[in-house]
């Protein structure tokens, strides 16, 4: 079987610590063929082909794009950045994989989904929660009607601040990666964590119809080594959803320090099937309780990730490296990818909407689905 010939953009922290590495380790290069590397700062590019063994070195997106021998292409920068080196790749001809956000708006979620359609080419957009466990489990648990009519769920992420990742301590061409583009528009803790629980919950429960929400900044400054960080784009954000039926939920990002709350949890008549705190690097396992399940509390075995076996259980960011994977069988069996534009696409209307009902103070239809 031949191997996808791919082009990878993006080689700051996401990179570096777990698409890198995970696309190194033997299997993995005998699925893919790592043709080329591109980012912008200068000599980041040449360091990690070199380090990661990638045969080429671009600082130019536009001509790694036309000018390397590629099928595919990983993207993996900011997210405002995706929408044109998306739609670029596609009119090129390449097959993508693009980390999450997809886009930041509507209107270039659907141009990404009507190219690709028009041209025949896949794109597979993280985060794929819905390949993995336990949340195809927690589906499952609400299909059997372990928890009897689901009423609401509550899902959510909060982290510190990309300011305090170890990996930007250094000074290096490799580790010197500038956190700022998160605090300016298109970033944001909703585009960047709370995606993964918006895909979850709408990967359990289905799309959702309406959104209302209130937004806004809590730190005004924030701080990198030396660098003073201006914050323009909200930093507290909490969405309330409904899937229509009297079926609700309640989504929330914020860049605070976090405390023991499940990841997501999910509501019913005569139950609640939730996601607890990671235990370890496996991840949550699903529970759940109510008198349906044996001593009215049940925790489900976690199965393995996909993909993540021999040395990928000890490399950080392998669910990325699981969608790539994914990615990467779907081209070759012809299959369309589980973590799908169509649903990257409806994401991104929530929490597009969700800012603009922030604004105008009143609910908004969704428009889009999956």
């Amino acid at each position: 079987m031949a191997k996808l010939k791919v082009g990878l953009v993006g080689l700051g922290s996401l990179a570096q610590r777990g698409i890198l590495p995970h696309t190194f380790q033997d299997d993995a290069r005998a699925l893919i063929e790592a043709v080329a590397v591109c980012d912008a700062v200068p000599g980041r590019a040449e360091a990690v082909a070199e380090k990661w063994v990638w045969r080429d070195a671009y600082t130019d997106y536009d001509e790694m794009v036309e000018k390397a021998d590629i099928e595919a292409v990983l993207i993996a920068t900011p997210i405002p950045l995706h929408h044109r080196q998306i739609t670029r790749a596609l009119e090129a001809g390449k097959h993508v994989y693009t980390q999450k956000s997809m886009t930041t708006r509507l209107d270039e979620a659907n141009e990404i989904v009507e190219m690709a359609a028009r041209k025949g080419l896949t794109v597979c957009a993280s985060p794929g929660e819905m390949l993995r466990p336990p949340y195809p489990q927690m589906k499952e648990a609400i299909q059997k009607g372990l928890i009897g009519r689901p009423y609401w769920s509550l899902a959510g992420m909060q982290g510190a601040g990309h300011e305090y990742e170890s990996f930007r301590t250094e000074n290096d061409v490799l580790a010197n990666v500038d956190p700022t583009w998160y605090y300016k528009p298109g970033g944001g803790p909703v585009y960047d964590m709370t995606v993964y629980c918006l895909h979850e919950m709408t990967g359990i429960l289905g799309p959702v119809k309406r959104v209302q929400a209130m937004s806004g900044i809590g730190l005004p400054v924030r701080r990198w080594k030396d660098k003073e960080i201006l914050v323009e784009m909200d930093d507290n954000t909490h969405i309330t959803l409904d899937f229509g039926e009297s079926l609700f939920g309640f989504a929330y990002g914020a860049n605070c320090r976090s405390g023991p709350v499940p990841r997501i949890a999910i509501f019913g008549s005569e139950g609640c099937v939730y996601a607890d705190p990671p235990g370890g690097p496996g991840g949550p396992r699903a529970v759940i309780s109510g008198p349906k399940v044996p001593d009215g509390e049940q925790a489900l075995d976690l199965p393995e990730m996909p993909y993540r076996v021999g040395p990928h259980r000890e490399i950080g960011e392998a669910h990325g490296y699981a969608d790539i994977m994914h990615f990467v069988e779907c081209l070759r069996d012809g299959r369309k990818p589980i973590p799908s534009a169509e649903h990257a696409r409806h994401v991104v209307e929530i929490i597009e909407k969700g800012y603009q009902s922030s604004r105008e103070g009143r609910a908004l239809e969704i428009t889009s689905t999956f």
